[in-house]
């Protein structure tokens, strides 16, 4: 007969015992990460559809074809919602800009603008509802449009000591600024079709744009 300090066989334990509890409790946690992150897939979609204003829990819900109760055991509000979109973007946006590379001629200096790029479009494509809610500061009293503020400055900021050594005549938080507002908005248009062409077609060009825009053209 066992007792208390006899060691358990893993083999011949119970079912429901210790082991068992604890791989149930990790397969309802990567259950719970999974079913959280397919609302957030659903929310971007939603306000990228829709708009922020516009969209509603319901909208979400059948995205994600859930329920409304699991939709609020996860997320108090479509606010909340937002908020968990937004803190992600967030970081992600100022991952980018901490990688924002230096703008110079040449052909490999336009390889570098056009990789970035393309790393920016990709998230734009995710999650353009929530940029777009910064940069046109659609909810700038609010704790998103506090969070983007601070994000879009940050973001403009490190462009602008990028374009500071390329073009010393001109001001460089107002030329960042510029840059900044080409890009979204030429994202903006190609995510939303009103600019057709493809993708690398749209990327290459504004890789140009932004290199001739800052350097010059080459004498």
């Amino acid at each position: 007969m066992a007792t208390a300090t006899d060691p358990v066989d893993p083999a011949h334990a119970p079912v429901g015992g210790p082991s068992s509890a604890t791989a149930q409790g990790r397969e309802l946690r990567a259950r719970g990460r999974r079913t959280m992150q397919r609302l957030l897939d659903a929310g971007s979609t939603v306000f990228a559809e829709r708009g922020y204003h516009a969209a509603r829990v319901d909208d979400v819900v059948k995205k994600a074809k859930t329920s409304h109760g699991t939709f609020y055991l996860y997320f108090s509000s479509k606010e909340d919602l937002f908020r968990a979109l937004a803190i992600s973007v967030a970081t992600e946006m100022a991952a980018l800009a901490a990688d924002f590379p230096p703008i110079v001629g040449g052909r490999s200096g336009r390889a570098d603008i056009r990789a970035w790029l393309g790393r920016f479009y990709d998230l734009y494509r995710r999650s353009g509802a929530v940029i777009r809610t910064w940069t046109e500061a659609e909810m700038s009293d609010s704790e998103f449009g506090r969070i983007g503020g601070g994000l879009v400055t940050e973001f403009s900021a490190r462009i602008a000591a990028r374009i500071r050594p390329a073009a010393p005549d001109v001001d460089p938080q107002l030329a960042a600024m510029v840059l900044v507002a080409l890009v979204e908005r030429t994202c903006y248009y190609h995510v939303t079709g009103s600019l057709r062409t493809d993708a690398d077609t749209m990327l290459d060009t504004l890789a140009t744009t932004v290199q001739l825009g800052v350097c010059g053209a080459p004498d």
